[in-house]
């Protein structure tokens, strides 16, 4: 379209919500707009009041007998006078006090183990400088009382969500696709949400967010707006989650109900319910795809005395469906687990009621999610479940019409075909600059139903990043990095992990590493995992011979040992440069840039590691890496070190507040 078409389109837009705007307006107020609404007109009272008390001229009377005599105080060589009409009314001796110690400075920080993801700060106080900062950089101070005063959200948040909700109507006509925008992407944010949309169409077009931006409100930019939205999504989401499992008020629920909660709150990358670091995520409700999908095959024979297949209802047993194969082989499932236990755990579980006959809304509910993890295998459901027999749980799945033995016919498994040293050395080619991989912008999980990787629908491809374990994309994908094949320690750039600046993965590395928990030096050849393990050196804080406090090695560290990671909060570089102007006018900075998008702020939560000082001549050096799709700040010894030694290491390029650092 031409511009005069643009310039019309956007206007139209912004009428809109200009629209929604006065229609939530005219509803009628809530009662927390009523409190707020009481208390400005209070508070304007309060201020009309002391206003008058200002401007009113106060009145003293002095009367002669209030005030002592003239006197002097012995041991004092000055009086302290106070004038009346140019008349000496009263004085007081100066004792000259004896000078004592200052108080010393107060550190304050939070010891945390990884990277925290924080919520976007406004400022609600300005810090304490000294009076010479506020008498010379009067500038200074009128700018962060510019910033504290400052709102960005001038409606509630109910009423931000009403009006996204009420602007979905007009994408909903059919005539406004996925990829119409009132402008480009500015952002790596918006391009990820526009291709979210494409595949999620109950979520809210880019356009929305655009408008509400474009509408001359001070709300934030459109990036910002859909980190709102997503937040305040997610904490609606909490109220519709399903009753406790596990406590009195269970309920008999759907498998999808039931999994609500697990599915919303669950971080598919790091494991973790509520994870501190993934929230800005979008919620995917599909399975990640799986190189080696492991199935427990349906038994042969009868798991204990109270087995479905003990049954004498022939008319139950043929219902059952043919019996799907399994892949693995169980020499003999007969006692899979004691009978016994169940009296026992039904009476641990549900004391109330501990009749084993009986099926509480808890148990049909996990009956419900497990009987989709183990199609037709009763007899593992039962010992999932615990307070069911095999022979109860067969005769519930007749009640619910679940029979069928086996997930039908057996999926073909993809053709994953081996990553050759050409072809991998390919793979880099595209990816890689002189042989070292680009690690600066942060990683998100593809989601492109249907489609190949591809750039134009490609979180990876359009970041420079490898596809990872965590996409959606097929385990066949081309661009998915394969991991390395080495059976050495991993610490050499022969190793492609090494090279590409990136710590081993268990599921890719199968050569040096085994997969199992615990790594064992015996079968694991693997030094490229110690950031992920958290297999740091013992680290103390005392007060340093460079200035303020040092931290000290507590272990002897050989050359490129790990020492430990740099971990604290992960915020944008708006935070950044607002918090940074703090921090100079301190003189103390903690903050590292970790990729394109965060920098890591070690002031207010961080490791012991924070107070290593800076020197020209280090012994330590840092590295970031990518480990399981998140960059972290790794500590590694630059030469051997002595237990005992106080630590440093060049901040760098990386390091935010050069004019600090005295070399």
């Amino acid at each position: 379209m031409d511009d005069n078409e643009d310039n019309e389109f956007k206007s139209q837009w912004k009428s809109r919500v200009v629209l929604e705007i006065n229609n939530l307006s005219q509803e009628p107020k809530t009662k927390k707009d009523m409190i707020k609404s009481v208390w400005k007109m209070n508070r304007d009272l309060v201020n009309a009041k002391a206003k008058e008390r200002k401007d009113s001229t106060p009145t003293f009377q002095f009367n002669k007998e209030h005030f002592p005599s003239v006197c002097e105080t012995a041991n004092s060589k000055k009086n302290a006078k106070q004038m009346l009409l140019k008349k000496v009314v009263h004085q007081v001796g100066i004792i000259q006090l004896d000078a004592v110690e200052a108080t010393p400075t107060f550190n304050m920080w939070v010891p945390i183990t990884r990277n925290l993801l924080p919520d976007k700060e406004t400022p609600t106080n300005i810090p304490y400088f000294g009076d010479e900062v506020i008498e010379k950089d009067s500038n200074f101070i009128a700018s962060l009382v510019e910033e504290v005063m400052v709102t960005t959200e001038t409606i509630s948040d109910e009423k931000f969500l009403a009006l996204v909700h009420s602007m979905e109507k007009y994408t909903d006509n059919g005539t406004v696709r996925p990829t119409t925008v009132l402008d480009h992407p500015q952002t790596t944010t918006e391009t990820q949400y526009c291709t979210d949309t494409a595949g999620n169409h109950s979520l809210p077009k880019l356009i929305v967010f655009q408008a509400i931006a474009s509408s001359n409100l001070e709300l934030g930019s459109a990036e910002e707006l859909i980190k709102r939205y997503k937040g305040l999504k997610k904490i609606c989401d909490k109220n519709e989650f399903a009753p406790n499992i596990d406590g009195p008020e269970a309920a008999n629920l759907s498998c999808a109900e039931t999994l609500h909660t697990h599915k919303n709150l669950l971080c598919r990358r790091c494991y973790l319910y509520d994870c501190p670091l993934h929230r800005d995520d979008p919620v995917i409700d599909a399975a990640i795809p799986r190189t080696n999908p492991r199935e427990l095959p349906i038994p042969t024979e009868p798991c204990g005395s109270r087995c479905y297949m003990n049954s004498q209802n022939k008319d139950n047993l043929r219902l059952l469906s043919p019996r799907t194969p399994g892949r693995n082989k169980v020499e003999s499932f007969k006692y899979l687990y004691d009978e016994d236990r169940i009296s026992k755990a039904k009476k641990i579980l549900d004391p109330t009621d501990a009749r084993v006959e009986v099926w509480s809304p808890a148990e049909k509910s996990m009956y419900r999610v497990y009987i989709k993890s183990f199609p037709g295998n009763f007899c593992a459901v039962a010992q999932v479940i615990a307070t069911k027999m095999c022979d109860q749980v067969f005769e519930f799945s007749v009640l619910e019409g679940k029979t069928s033995r086996g997930r039908g016919e057996k999926k073909k498994k993809p053709k994953t075909k081996k990553v050759g040293r050409g072809q991998q050395a390919q793979l880099y080619k595209l990816y890689t600059e002189g042989g070292m991989k680009d690690t600066k912008r942060p990683y998100i999980p593809c989601y492109h139903p249907d489609q190949d990787c591809h750039p134009d629908v490609c979180s990876c491809r359009q970041n420079n990043n490898f596809c990872e374990k965590f996409c959606y994309c097929p385990v066949s994908c081309r661009d998915r990095f394969p991991g390395c094949r080495c059976k050495s320690n991993c610490k050499t750039s022969k190793c492609p992990c090494f090279l590409a600046s990136r710590e081993c993965d268990s599921d890719l590395c199968k050569s040096c590493l085994d997969g199992k928990f615990e790594l064992d030096p015996v079968t694991n050849s693997c030094q490229n995992v110690y950031v992920q393990r958290m297999m740091g050196k013992q680290l103390f804080v005392a007060p340093s011979d460079i200035a303020g406090l040092g931290c000290f090695l507590g272990d002897d560290a050989d050359k490129n040992d790990f020492i430990a990671e740099y971990v604290g909060e992960m915020i944008t570089h708006e935070e950044c440069e607002s918090r940074g102007r703090v921090y100079d006018m301190a003189k103390s900075s903690y903050m590292f840039n970790l990729n394109e998008e965060y920098i890591v702020d070690a002031a207010r939560l961080g490791g012991n590691i924070r107070f290593a000082n800076h020197s020209s001549k280090p012994n330590c050096q840092v590295k970031i890496l990518l480990v399981n799709g998140d960059h972290r700040i790794g500590i590694y010894a630059k030469e051997k070190i002595q237990k005992g030694e106080e630590l440093f290491f060049n901040y760098g390029k990386d390091f935010v507040g050069h004019d600090l650092i005295e070399q």
